[in-house]
């Protein structure tokens, strides 16, 4: 069973986001921001990451970029989320070593799809 750690400073987005992955026989492991974020990845060593854009204390962008520098974490595929619609945004996500970038509302059918693209066969 694949685990994704999901990293989201709302507690319902995790949650809700938690539900989804659950449905498709995923364990779940969650962090309220960044900095928890690197510590439960570092600690669990997850199969993917599913990661808010905007958090406080670290925000997605620079956790990612910390844990594809980390050659601990360098392998794990991240998927930076927003809202924000803007096209750097997308860029950003990109540039920082996301592996995918997914506009809020995230359907359950795209989040799946996504992240079994990514997961290692």
């Amino acid at each position: 069973m694949a685990r994704i750690l999901v990293v989201d400073d709302l507690s319902d987005m995790r949650t809700l986001l938690g539900l989804t992955l659950r449905r498709n026989k995923w364990e779940v492991l969650e962090a309220r921001n960044g900095v928890e974020a690197l510590d439960v990845a570092r600690s669990e060593m997850p199969d993917a990451i599913l990661m808010d854009y905007d958090m406080p204390k670290m925000n997605g962008l620079e956790a990612c970029e910390k844990l594809t520098e980390d050659p601990e974490t360098a392998h794990i595929p991240v998927i930076i989320y927003t809202g924000y619609s803007a096209s750097h945004v997308r860029d950003d996500a990109l540039n920082a070593g996301a592996k995918s970038f997914l506009l809020k509302p995230i359907t359950p059918s795209k989040l799946r799809e996504e992240i079994q693209r990514l997961l290692p066969s």
